[in-house]
């Protein structure tokens, strides 16, 4: 209803919303976040490096 009054008002441009996109996106970044908090954690913090691949990127 908000966006069909402000087509209404001259010179005023609604940019183009997609809720889809919108949701993806910003699943995307929370997904992002949260991998990059497991690398810090496994980068500054030995215990964190459970797995014997892990032990040698992240090693010594």
């Amino acid at each position: 209803e908000l966006v069909g009054q402000c087509t209404t008002l001259p010179f005023v441009q609604v940019p183009a919303f997609d809720l889809d996109d919108y949701v993806v996106g910003k699943s995307l970044d929370g997904l992002f976040h949260t991998l990059a908090q497991e690398e810090q954690q496994i980068r500054t913090n030995p215990a964190a490096r459970v797995t014997d691949l892990l032990k040698d990127v992240f090693g010594k």
